[in-house]
């Protein structure tokens, strides 16, 4: 089985993939749908729950984390199922240090204005983006986001497309990981 990350800022259309790519028939997850994977922490780890408008001293220390643990337990029930390949879509503070769990990384590139727009929406799935001081701090550590996931090597879609283009960008360069990786194997 392939195990496949797709990560991106907020607004970079990480859940709106994860259902088009189940639509389509693959093995998806959207992270932030599982409340025991995802969770608001303190520095030290502690789970909190997130204030309904937090404000950007809070955000400052505070993550959205991903448990290990239940991250390992995804990847083995998606094992034992014996798909061909799992596509977990989302982002976590502490995602580039889980990273190594898969076998290709994808990030959901999009500029700062798309971003404005679409956390702006309140059609989307969350309300990061549009509660307290979330929108500023987003916006402000787009640059770092993306140049973390860079240096990691993670390969880069452009999100800023229809989502259709975007799923058939990233099947083609999961494709192109899967055959890389079988070379060097």
């Amino acid at each position: 089985m392939h195990r496949f990350l797709v990560t991106g800022v907020s607004g970079a259309g990480k859940s709106t993939l994860a259902r088009r790519l189940a639509g389509w028939g693959h093995h998806t997850i959207s992270a932030d749908s599982d409340d025991t994977l995802c969770a608001w922490t303190t520095t030290d780890g502690i789970r909190v729950i997130r204030p309904d408008a937090p404000d950007a001293r809070w955000l400052a220390t505070h993550e959205w984390r991903w448990d290990p643990t239940r991250l390992d337990e995804i990847i083995a029930e998606a094992t034992g199922l014996e798909v061909p390949s799992l596509w977990l879509c989302g982002w976590a503070a502490n995602a580039v240090g889980l990273a190594d769990r898969f076998d290709a990384v994808f990030l959901l590139e999009i500029d700062q204005q798309t971003m404005r727009t679409r956390l702006a929406n309140p059609g989307r799935g969350d309300d990061y983006g549009r509660a307290g001081d979330t929108r500023a701090v987003a916006l402000g550590s787009h640059a770092a986001f993306v140049a973390a996931w860079r240096r990691y090597g993670a390969v880069s879609i452009d999100a800023t497309r229809p989502v259709d283009a975007v799923a058939e960008d990233l099947l083609l360069a999961a494709g192109l990981a899967v055959l890389r990786r079988s070379d060097h194997t």
